[in-house]
């Protein structure tokens, strides 16, 4: 879903960590709020007390958000439900689940535990602002205190909207599958209110940037639309992928007894026998058709052209042992998340370790292409 990610700290076996477009915002955030929101709100200040407030100020948010998501993190994982991680990106965080709720009930739960977190978060704040200016704390706590109470009330409301992928848009589809008992039905409406509420902040900063002259708010505006817009469309997309490929077993569509090779030729045997005459990028490696291991142009290109002759493909090649195979038996939806969360463009299908089979990512997306060209319903 993202691009590079830093990895801070992991928490109940969670992984908590930052898009680097995260970085812009952060820096983005401090100067705003060390240039405009504690001057006004604070005035005759040092600027040094300034970008300390607006410093601390977005290390809180950061924490905010992480709770945030903690909370919807929580709640999946009580229902059994994987969560691989939590990561902070340029408009704020995700939870990454990666299943879909089995049930309106869980759905629901799930969505409104993070706003739940963020209200506790923005009265327990409240309290405390008021309790410092009554204690006579320093204008930097609370000040700093004060606008993470406010940020936390306005992503409350922000984020309950009943726009899907945002939470109040899965709080929507929760309570229209409760109704009409159908997900896929429930899913295609939010989706579709979350793409058209995107389309709605776009012109509406269309609107600020050319009629009022709010370059800021407009811009913003145009960009935020434009991110709901596209994670609504994409949702969508991704559900009907799933709902497609449910139930479909890969031994119905891989490639059987692809080529295989053997561990004990070179290197150089390999590129003249094989990479320059079948033409793929990776080969299984085995011996007695039991699967040992794979090979790619990676592995070559790690060696030198003097080491090719002299290097056997079972030195070079990736053992069995550190990826993942899967059986004739698995789902093709399933298949699809490995090759996704594996980063490779193959998976070794195996029967009682030998190999009987090959599926690649480019199989799957012509499966998917043709269903959903000769099967879909998008209808409401």
């Amino acid at each position: 879903m993202f691009g590079r990610r830093l990895n801070i700290v992991t928490i109940g076996g969670i992984k908590i960590g930052i898009d680097f477009s995260w970085v812009f915002i952060a820096i983005l955030l401090t100067w705003t709020l060390a240039g405009g929101y504690f001057p006004f709100q604070f005035p005759h200040l040092s600027g040094e007390t300034y970008w300390l407030m607006g410093a601390l100020g977005m290390l809180g948010l950061f924490v905010c958000i992480v709770l945030h998501e903690l909370g919807h993190a929580v709640v999946a994982k009580h229902y059994k439900l994987p969560v691989e991680q939590i990561t902070l990106f340029l408009f704020g965080g995700v939870a990454e689940i990666k299943k879909e709720p089995k049930s309106p009930k869980v759905e629901f739960l799930m969505a409104i535990a993070g706003p739940i977190v963020s209200v506790v978060l923005a009265a327990g704040l409240y309290v405390l602002a008021q309790a410092g200016e009554r204690l006579e704390w320093s204008v930097v706590a609370i000040g700093v205190i004060s606008y993470l109470a406010t940020i936390n009330l306005i992503i409350v409301v922000f984020n309950m909207i009943p726009a899907f992928p945002l939470d109040g848009g899965r709080v929507f589809r929760a309570l229209l599958w409760w109704w009409k008992k159908d997900f896929s039905w429930a899913t295609k409406v939010a989706a579709r209110l979350g793409s058209g509420f995107g389309f709605f902040l776009i012109f509406f900063g269309i609107f600020l940037l050319f009629i009022t002259g709010n370059i800021v708010m407009g811009v913003w505006l145009m960009i935020l639309g434009f991110f709901l817009q596209k994670a609504a469309s994409s949702s969508l997309v991704q559900f009907q992928i799933g709902k497609e490929l449910r139930g479909i077993k890969v031994s119905k569509f891989m490639t059987k007894d692809p080529i295989s090779v053997p561990p004990d030729i070179t290197i150089r045997e390999f590129i003249d026998e094989y990479l320059y005459q079948s033409h793929h990028h990776l080969y299984p490696v085995t011996e007695k058709r039991t699967l040992i291991g794979y090979v790619s142009l990676r592995e070559v290109k790690s060696l030198t052209p003097e080491e090719w002759v002299k290097t056997p493909v079972k030195k070079a090649m990736v053992p069995a042992s550190s990826f993942r195979t899967i059986s004739p038996d698995t789902s093709a939806s399933q298949a699809l998340a490995l090759i996704q969360e594996a980063n490779l463009p193959a998976l070794f299908v195996v029967e009682d370790k030998r190999l009987i089979g090959i599926l690649t990512a480019q199989d799957l997306f012509k499966l998917i292409s043709l269903k959903l060209e000769l099967e879909s319903d998008t209808d409401l």
